[in-house]
């Protein structure tokens, strides 16, 4: 087997603990892609925003803490609408709102928790943060993500970078700490500190950031955790997509036990399944939602998806293993499927695993096109995919014999 050299850990095995700082800069960058067109922000934001802490006098623990915050402060942007609401003005009706739903995720895994207070808070006026009493650490670091947020939309928006932004910042009266408005001031008279903002020196310094202290690992049963939050997340992308990811993790791992998997492979699958859909992130939302007939560049933007899951879970994972197993669901094993052509050799078992628990949950599930097909059309239909080349026969008759429990799985029931 070829080793992942981000890991050490032999590819397509699952490891006994994960990387957390890894593991978010993985989920940053998928939950950017929800801008379709310019991507990087949540990275841009991290690093201005460290770069100001630094400026401020931080130490490393608290720059690491803030940095991470800042890389995840828009993880509850789901749609394509949000996210060009955010990048388009210093404050608009739902601000708040998205600002709530991301804490929320956050709080809901231990490992992220002390995070989700700077996440609730980035789009709090710096007046209202110190009106409300909110504590003064939490106050500060939530205002540094909000400054960096609103640089980068300038920046982005066609601004140009140096005194002048800082100005237009300025503009907002009590909107912004002073200090960190001063600290940014002191930052933008040198253009190295813009330049950096640019690939591939943006990446390269925020490693080193996250580089600058002891990792923190998580094992495998917080990763699956964290995974379900994701998978939520993903699934508030389209109001026809409610539960598909978490009934796609638990159907996977209902037929990988019953076709004999150990343990740790079955925590990959259920990783998986939840995360399979990441990539759909991308795909702006009214072709997500449309529920006529789809030209062929639509269709390619679409197959995209699956491509997309692939590099963000290599990025977050290493390769192979839990990349695979949730990118191939789409393939076949005739060659016919995508977007990658892969045919039955190329296909594991746990692969064909999640490509027939997508599938089922996909049926069992309403879409704007058809109502929930009942177990005995399902399994009528599958049998046809294993005939065409599609489905694997094996997976299918497991789902088969539990089409019950398979159900009750996939719409919680």
């Amino acid at each position: 087997m070829v080793a992942d050299i981000g890991t050490g850990v032999p590819m397509g095995a699952i490891p006994s603990c994960f990387d957390l700082d890894r593991l978010i800069l993985a989920l940053s960058d998928a939950f950017d892609l929800v801008g379709v067109d310019k991507t990087g922000h949540s990275r841009r934001v991290g690093l201005v925003a460290a770069r100001i802490a630094e400026e401020l006098g931080w130490e490393n623990g608290e720059v690491r803490s803030l940095l991470r915050a800042a890389l995840l402060h828009d993880c509850g942007v789901s749609t394509t609408g949000e996210h060009h609401d955010l990048m388009g003005a210093l404050r608009w009706a739902d601000s708040v709102e998205h600002a709530a739903r991301g804490a929320g995720y956050l709080a809901a895994v231990p490992e992220l928790a002390p995070l989700a207070p700077l996440v609730a808070e980035h789009h709090t006026a710096w007046t209202n943060l110190c009106h409300r009493g909110v504590a003064g650490d939490v106050a500060l670091a939530a205002n540094l993500i909000c400054l960096a947020d609103r640089t980068d939309a300038l920046l982005q928006g066609g601004a140009t970078a140096g005194r002048e932004l800082v100005a237009a910042l300025r503009g907002h009266g009590g909107f912004f700490a002073p200090q960190a408005l001063a600290a940014l001031d002191r930052l933008a008279r040198c253009e190295a500190f813009w330049f950096a903002l640019d690939e591939p020196v943006l990446s390269e310094a925020l490693a080193r950031l996250m580089a600058a202290g002891e990792p923190v690992l998580l094992d495998t049963k917080a990763v699956v955790r964290l995974a379900a939050v994701v998978g939520g997340i993903i699934d508030r992308k389209s109001p026809y997509t409610e539960c598909h990811s978490g009934g796609v993790a638990k159907v996977s791992v209902l037929l990988g036990k019953a076709l004999g998997l150990g343990e740790a492979t079955l925590r990959g699958l259920e990783i998986a399944g939840y995360l399979h859909d990441i990539g759909k992130l991308r795909i702006p939302d009214e072709l997500l939602n449309r529920q006529g007939a789809l030209d062929a560049a639509e269709r390619l933007r679409m197959a995209r998806h699956a491509f997309d899951t692939r590099v963000i879970l290599t990025h977050a994972f290493g390769p192979g293993g839990v990349a695979d197993w949730a990118s191939f669901h789409h393939e076949c094993l005739s060659g016919n499927g995508y977007p990658f052509h892969l045919r039955e050799g190329d296909l594991c078992l746990e692969a064909r695993i999640v490509a027939v628990a997508d599938v089922f949950q996909a049926l069992a599930q309403y879409r704007p096109y058809r109502a929930p097909l009942t177990t005995d059309e399902i399994a009528a239909l599958m049998d046809g995919m294993v005939f065409a080349g599609k489905l694997d026969a094996q997976v299918v008759a497991a789902c088969k014999e539990r089409m019950g429990e398979c159900w009750n799985m996939a719409t919680g029931g």
